[in-house]
């Protein structure tokens, strides 16, 4: 599962403003860049602490806590994300100090807690395997199987010569039986494989 698009959310903690910045990233030069950028923005902040995993196992894991108390920030952002279940993401947290002091476990709370809430409603796309397949049929069924095929699967080409073939793909399991049912037996769809996807959570 990864996030769809950038997401920000702002949270202020005894007066500090902490500002959540997460985005899609799929290499770790894409994460640096996104950082630089996240810095630029924010350049007069007191800091921007990061964090970002990337892979399909999260091979990359990185962390900074950019001058903050080592541990309280980049790691507990870090282990949001992991919790989480998404990857390929960067996540940058903005602190603008409120002139409170935190302590420890105030800010650990604070960095993970701004990364957790930000991806609370953020926008996500998971990666789903689909059957892909082909069905040949007489014109006469057209009624029956196109319909039928319309309102259950995705449909991704109909070709109409002697006979009509339709190419779809879906994550239903019982096609075969349910093509040679609305047939009486007489159609038997090929299976083409399968494909990876992504689609809105």
């Amino acid at each position: 599962m990864r996030l769809k698009n950038e997401v920000r959310q702002e949270t202020v903690i005894k007066k500090s403003r902490f500002i959540a910045c997460l985005s899609p990233v799929f290499t770790e030069e894409e994460a640096r860049t996104y950082i630089e950028a996240i810095r630029k923005e924010y350049s007069d902040a007191t800091h921007v602490c990061t964090a970002f995993i990337i892979g399909k196992n999260n091979e990359i894991q990185r962390s900074s806590d950019n001058h903050e108390p080592a541990g309280t920030a980049g790691v507990p952002m870090l282990e949001a994300l992991l919790h989480s279940g998404i990857t390929n993401t960067c996540a940058c947290v903005i602190r603008y100090f409120g002139g409170i002091k935190l302590g420890a476990g105030g800010l650990i709370r604070a960095y993970s807690g701004a990364v957790t809430d930000a991806l609370k409603d953020a926008a996500k796309l998971d990666t789903v395997l689909l059957d892909e397949w082909s069905v040949t049929y007489p014109y006469e069924l057209s009624g029956t199987l196109e319909g039928w095929l319309r309102r259950n699967v995705t449909i991704k080409d109909i070709q109409y010569h002697d006979q009509v073939t339709c190419y779809f793909e879906t994550q239903l399991k019982e096609i075969p039986d349910t093509i040679r049912d609305l047939s009486r037996g007489t159609v038997q769809p090929v299976s083409m494989g399968q494909e990876e996807q992504e689609v809105d959570v």
